[in-house]
């Protein structure tokens, strides 16, 4: 399991671990999908969390029927979470998306 990163305090012993400790992750996801108003993706961390990180998530772009969904993480968990897309405005159906980007970032709780 990760070490969390921690600010130098006075008496610590540095370690191997706490050098290379991360307490901050982000990546990026490809999204596609074919009509469809919501969809769902489990994201494994590249690193466990010691516990369920504070999360976020966006959608890089906001073309075409993009503009009309948003993104939000849920079920996150110190090894994973799960990307939420869904459709914010109704009007219009089901939309058709092909390798779109959404950014993710987690942080470890202050």
């Amino acid at each position: 399991m990760a070490v969390p990163a921690t600010l130098w305090r006075p008496g610590m012993t540095i370690t191997d671990a706490r050098l290379n400790a991360k307490d901050y992750q982000a990546g990026q996801l490809l999204v596609s999908f074919t009509n469809l108003s919501s969809y769902t993706q489990v994201v494994q961390f590249p690193e466990p969390f010691p516990i369920a990180p504070i999360m976020s998530c966006e959608i890089a772009s906001g073309a075409g029927p993009t503009g009309r969904f948003e993104a939000r993480p849920i079920s996150v968990s110190p090894t994973e979470w799960t990307l939420f897309v869904l459709l914010s405005d109704s009007a219009q159906g089901p939309a058709t998306w092909s390798g779109i980007a959404v950014h993710w970032s987690a942080r470890m709780p202050t």
